[in-house]
């Protein structure tokens, strides 16, 4: 593997960071205390960026922000991919239809990245905004794991340092996932102790004590993903969100979309009935982008199947 050059990772490391934050601009002296960099090489990736309209710097508040040539970025790679416009499409008729909030995003090297939402604004916090960075840590993005191979899953699984007993299990959810098309992860996947750790990884992101906590966090929070297994459609449960994948040309995940759960318990049947509804607008965007679903068919309907046990 090549190693990344310097200037390079820098001025990724900027942008991104700048991405993730773009309600507020940040000073040079901030971006090094967030980014870890030397102040003189910040400066000069930042003098670069700034020359190329990458980035703006306010001369009166001394705060960088991203700048207009980002925008013709973001068209080019809209362009470049159609299944981003077709899943946009999907996730407004779904939040039409159903009255929810509905998020898209993508896998960005060994995050989530959120791209987007579409729906009602929730009364309670958000699934994210867009440029919104979540490491790629189990059972984090399980829905863009569960097609992958298992060298993959076995490196987002280590990644985490869970207990093996959670490690069995996500590794038995994900072979749910892919019979039935679509994930659950449950209300812990927000708990305090877990949106903080993402917050402070967000903050500081190349901090690597931040992402120690959260993996310490991820070990002590338990289950995080529904198992169907042993459930009827009466009984109800608290998720978080459900999770529908599509795929690119060669049969990769390549974007997810996801219904915010109601606040309140609700019954297995309700969160069936969501995943169906997602998984078809997640099949009709990937028809749309030329995209091919691997294996069978998606979404048996049922509850409690236990074929990969």
């Amino acid at each position: 593997m090549a190693r990344p050059a310097p200037a390079s990772a820098r001025a990724v490391d900027i942008v991104a960071f700048l991405t993730a934050h773009p309600s507020r601009g940040f000073t040079i002296s901030e971006l090094v205390s967030h980014l870890g960099m030397n102040i003189a090489s910040a400066h000069a990736t930042l003098a670069v960026l700034c020359d190329s309209g990458f980035l703006i710097r306010d001369p009166a508040h001394r705060t960088y922000v991203l700048g207009p040539a980002l925008a013709v970025t973001g068209f080019a790679a809209l362009e470049q991919h159609p299944a981003i416009g077709a899943a946009l499409e999907q996730a407004e008729v779904l939040a039409d239809g159903l009255d929810v909030e509905v998020g898209l995003s993508a896998v960005a090297g060994r995050d989530i990245i959120f791209l987007a939402r579409r729906g009602p604004q929730p009364l309670v916090q958000s699934i994210g905004y867009p440029g919104d960075r979540t490491p790629l840590l189990a059972p984090i993005g399980a829905v863009f794991l569960a097609w992958a191979d298992d060298g993959t899953v076995t490196s987002w699984l280590e990644r985490a340092a869970l207990p093996a007993p959670l490690t069995e299990l996500y590794r038995g959810v994900l072979a749910e996932i892919r019979d039935r098309g679509f994930s659950v992860p449950l209300q812990a996947i927000a708990a305090p102790a877990m949106i903080d750790a993402i917050a402070k990884m967000r903050s500081d992101p190349t901090d690597d004590h931040a992402e120690q906590r959260l993996t310490e966090v991820l070990a002590i929070s338990g289950e995080m993903l529904l198992s169907f297994d042993g459930l009827t459609e009466s009984d109800e449960i608290a998720v978080k969100t459900v999770a529908a994948p599509i795929f690119d040309p060669i049969g990769r995940v390549m974007l997810a979309l996801s219904i915010t759960a109601p606040d309140q318990p609700t019954t297995v049947g309700h969160v069936l009935d969501l995943g169906r509804r997602l998984v078809q607008s997640a099949l009709i965007a990937t028809r749309e982008s030329r995209g091919r679903v691997p294996g069978r068919d998606l979404v048996t309907g049922t509850v409690g199947s236990t074929r990969h046990r």
